[in-house]
């Protein structure tokens, strides 16, 4: 019982934050407060009807699909060199690539804004995409690091004996049993880059993703129930995403015809 008890306050510690922002959210009143004053989604109209939230929007989600696809195209790289390596190599490897995983973001912000000050490089989307997938893409290979390990070697090793090419045997050997960890790999990189404010906030310069242009929203009191409904978005988009790797978390790997 006391288990349960303490189960539950931990439950509600923990969500507390985010059921509170949903409803007010919904709230009729500009005032983020109690008592509840209605239900409305005017809110939410005002989000789509502001151009700098939308272009904020549209700079995201831009981002995100960059970032995801970069991420994923070097993490794969970086797995199967890793997973082919020998097993001393490839611990060095992987320790190096568990780096960006420890560091702050914020030390890593810092050091993207120096490099790119340095360089004379202005803040931009390609800075964005750059410095997100400097954070992102260590994850994606350690996701499918994971799947490969499982994977016999001498299965290549047969392919390349009857013929096939290496990219051959990649695309019709690796790629096959790799769907699953691939789009549980694309679910990761594009929740952590649509929801990316601290290394993006250093390397942004005038263009803002959504997170940040929510920060600069906040100075304006009259402003805070659209980022309400702003943050409500983007917790419903990374919602579906977490669905969609729970899913992906029951599929059993080998049963790769579900896929096909």
């Amino acid at each position: 019982m006391v288990g349960w008890v303490f189960m539950a306050l931990c439950m509600a510690f923990l969500f507390a934050p985010l059921v509170s922002l949903v409803m007010f959210a919904f709230n009729s009143s500009d005032r983020l407060g109690l008592p509840f004053e209605g239900f409305t989604t005017e809110w939410f109209s005002a989000l789509f009807e502001d151009r700098e939230a939308m272009e904020a929007l549209n700079t995201t989600l831009v981002v995100g699909a960059l970032v995801t696809g970069l991420s994923v195209g070097l993490g794969l790289v970086s797995a199967y060199a890793i997973a082919r390596a020998p097993a001393r190599l490839g611990g060095v490897a992987l320790a190096l690539h568990a780096v960006p995983l420890v560091v702050p973001w914020l030390v890593i912000g810092v050091s993207g804004l120096l490099f790119f000050q340095w360089a004379g490089v202005q803040g931009s989307v390609t800075t964005i995409v750059l410095m997100q997938t400097v954070v992102t893409f260590p994850l994606v290979t350690l996701i499918l690091y994971s799947g490969l390990v499982g994977l016999e070697p001498a299965v290549e090793e047969a392919g390349l004996d009857l013929g096939s090419s290496q990219a051959g045997v990649l695309l019709r050997l690796v790629l096959p049993q790799l769907v699953t960890p691939l789009v549980t790999a694309a679910v990761f990189a594009f929740i952590s880059s649509i929801g990316n404010f601290v290394v993006t906030f250093f390397v942004s310069g005038y263009e803002a993703t959504l997170p940040i242009w929510g920060y600069s929203e906040l100075r304006h009191a009259q402003n805070l129930p659209i980022v309400n409904a702003a943050s409500t978005l983007m917790l419903g988009i990374n919602l579906v995403f977490f669905v969609v790797i729970v899913l992906l978390s029951r599929r059993d790997k080998d049963a790769v015809s579900s896929w096909l």
